[in-house]
């Protein structure tokens, strides 16, 4: 009896261990539009459950066009500014912090809630910038991919989606991320946090994943994913792929791993993000 009370306690701190790293780190900001003589509009904004959330709004006086930016788990939008500054040569840039990432409220719910977050965005948009906003396009990497899409499957209005590093399988990205970063094995733990994660919110958590959203989306797709992503493998992402029913495109970075696909593109990243915009914003 005694070795079954110490099972259950360890099981029960080891759940809680995993709420805790599931909500992810704040990490600090580690640069701002300033940095690169942008110009940008600090801004907060309400979500539908009661979060306030923080944006850069990047101005672009020559667009009425404007691109949507969404980072990932364990980022923040100065992770994405740094990779994407060159869309405000021609784009109006809204960069948001999704809950519980840098001067954002609330915490991250792994990519369950932050479609919410998006949603939020877009509606902040068209209310306060209307004239900058007549059309727009999203970028999201990794769980910001699953959020834009998420949000673009349930919503018109959106006229691209640029996806990078995206997911096919919420369980099995989880799956794999706390195998790479904190050697945990899915059963029984991860299984265990998802379990619960499902029945304490009613949600099913493939739902927020690719495999779901992918054939609901109406606007042309661009995909970049890394040759070498162990979170989210090209074999995962041809999946993705297969799934879309609209004009798209799916560009491999050699040499990439997860969310690395900036550096290792180099010029070909420029080029092809801007020749995307361009032809469907």
């Amino acid at each position: 009896m005694t070795w079954i009370c110490i099972f259950f306690f360890v099981l029960i701190l080891l759940v809680v261990w995993g709420f805790k790293m599931s909500r992810g780190r704040r990490k600090p900001l580690s640069c701002t539009p300033a940095d690169f003589n942008l110009v940008s509009q600090k801004v907060h904004f309400k979500t539908q459950d009661g979060l306030t959330l923080e944006g850069w709004f990047v101005p672009n006086a020559a667009s009425t066009k404007t691109i949507l930016l969404v980072h990932g788990f364990d980022m923040n939008k100065g992770d994405v500014l740094k990779r994407t500054r060159f869309l405000a040569q021609s784009y109006n840039l809204f960069y948001i912090d999704c809950r519980g990432a840098g001067g954002s409220e609330g915490h991250s719910s792994m990519g369950t809630k932050e479609n919410i977050d998006v949603a939020a965005a877009v509606e902040y948009l068209q209310k306060n910038f209307p004239l900058q906003a007549r059309e727009i396009g999203c970028y999201g990497i990794s769980m910001g991919a699953a959020a834009v899409s998420h949000y673009t499957a349930s919503n018109g209005g959106i006229k691209c989606l640029l996806l990078e590093s995206s997911y096919f399988s919420f369980k099995n990205v989880a799956k794999r991320w706390a195998w790479l970063h904190v050697r945990i094995p899915y059963f029984p733990l991860v299984g265990l946090v998802l379990f619960l994660k499902e029945k304490t919110q009613h949600i099913q958590v493939e739902d927020y994943a690719l495999q779901s959203t992918a054939p609901k989306i109406a606007c042309p797709v661009l995909m970049i994913q890394g040759e070498h992503d162990r979170l989210a493998p090209i074999t995962k992402a041809r999946k993705t792929y297969k799934k879309l029913s609209v004009p798209k495109e799916l560009w491999v970075v050699k040499n990439a791993g997860h969310t690395s696909c900036a550096k290792e593109g180099g010029d070909a990243y420029v080029q092809k993000i801007q020749e995307f915009f361009k032809k469907y914003l």
